[in-house]
């Protein structure tokens, strides 16, 4: 091959490259980001407990290991043909749903009155951020396979919705009681199913529908809101408190509404540029577990309105580079499947920040790399190796041509 031909393949795979860099590079920053965060909101509680052995890193140390067994996953799965997920994908998304029936079992570990963990030796792992990725998984090998049907006939649209979406988020909601998961699981197969099924009226009347009846619902519960005697006798009131609190959270401020008005505090009182890293009230007792889903407030806190924009603006650099992935994918079952993830990522922030700033009831929706939490940074890091697999192959594939294309230059 000639020099020339050569120089300009090397400028190709140098350009290619730098869509694996960029989201590889922002990852890790978000990943880092987050640490610094746990630290800062845990180091109080950890330094002051004993069931963190009284020690400051505790859960900076437990997040780290999952972090560090992450990325080396991420990086690994990257060379991994994703093509082999469309053959596995019934297997996988079967295994994943069926897995929820161990919560059931003494392998379940319970937390504020809900399994949602099982315990395998010296790990816990949350069921339900399997069946996210399974999920997702099963969705693009569907639509992969049947893509005339999906996008022509409605019933395929609803066959997709029923069977990988609704069937699952169901069971994920009474099995392990988990609103948050089951939510984001029914908001990644409506927008999946949005996108690929070519079926824009259904879509818009479902969407018109769901969002009177939370305009109107919210109107009727806001004339008959209980008092907190009341909804502390009611067997519903932990999940009916969430909502009851997010309309009217003063009512309730010695409850249900305490964590989402110290949340707002935290927010308001960070001002431009915040109280500086490790300087928050708010998470002196005021806010429970900040290290968990309410972290978006301390960042809010203590690096300021700059400091959450730049963490947004973090998130948004790196959905743009999934929807990129997805959009110049060889094939249709990689663009569902990048898709997918770029949609969980999405609806996780959104729900995540929705509810800090009670735009949203709270439904304990983590903020993806941020948040305290082994197994769903895991599962994360996972998803990101399955984007890294598909522009890999792609650009494989891309590389073949341009060499094909620069070599019949040349012979001309």
């Amino acid at each position: 091959m000639k020099k020339s031909v050569k120089r300009s393949l090397d400028a190709y795979i140098r350009q290619m490259d730098r869509i694996d860099l960029r989201v590889i590079a922002c990852v890790i920053l978000l990943n880092v980001f987050g640490l610094i965060m746990i630290y800062s909101a845990s180091a109080y509680s950890c330094s002051t407990l004993a069931k963190y052995n009284y020690d400051s890193l505790y859960l900076l140390k437990k997040q780290g290991i999952f972090v560090l067994a992450g990325i080396v996953v991420m990086l690994l799965l990257q060379y991994f043909n994703y093509n082999y997920l469309q053959k596995l994908a019934p297997i996988i998304f079967l295994v994943s749903v069926g897995s929820l029936f161990l919560l059931r079992t003494g392998l379940a570990v319970r937390s504020h009155g809900a399994a949602r963990w099982i315990r395998l030796g010296p790990v816990q792992l949350q069921v339900a951020e399997l069946v996210k990725i399974a999920m997702v998984i099963m969705i693009a090998a569907f639509v992969a396979k049947h893509a005339n049907q999906v996008q022509r006939f409605k019933n395929m649209a609803v066959y997709l919705w029923i069977f990988f979406t609704i069937i699952p988020a169901g069971m994920v909601m009474f099995i392990s009681n988990n609103l948050s998961s089951a939510l984001i699981i029914l908001g990644i197969g409506f927008m999946l199913s949005f996108v690929f099924t070519n079926q824009e009226k259904l879509h818009g009347i479902i969407a018109g529908i769901g969002l009177i009846g939370i305009f109107v619902g919210r109107k009727l519960l806001a004339k008959n809101l209980p008092t907190q005697k009341q909804l502390n006798a009611s067997s519903s009131s932990f999940r009916m408190g969430r909502f009851y609190a997010w309309i009217d959270p003063e009512r309730y401020a010695g409850d249900q509404g305490f964590q989402p008005l110290q949340g707002k505090y935290a927010v308001a009182s960070g001002g431009l540029f915040g109280k500086g890293l490790g300087n928050s009230v708010q998470k002196l007792d005021k806010i429970p577990e900040a290290q968990n889903d309410m972290i978006f407030s301390i960042v809010c806190e203590e690096l300021g309105l700059v400091g959450a924009v730049v963490l947004l603006a973090m998130f948004l650099f790196l959905i743009y580079h999934l929807v990129r992935i997805a959009v110049n994918s060889e094939n249709l079952f990689g663009k569902v499947l990048v898709m997918g993830i770029a949609f969980h990522i999405s609806l996780q922030v959104l729900i995540n920040v929705g509810v800090v700033l009670t735009i949203i009831p709270n439904t304990g929706a983590s903020l993806p790399f941020i948040s305290y939490g082994g197994s769903a940074v895991l599962f994360t890091l996972a998803e990101m190796g399955i984007v890294l697999s598909v522009n890999r192959y792609h650009m494989r594939r891309s590389l073949q041509r341009k060499r094909a294309e620069l070599e019949k230059e040349e012979e001309q």
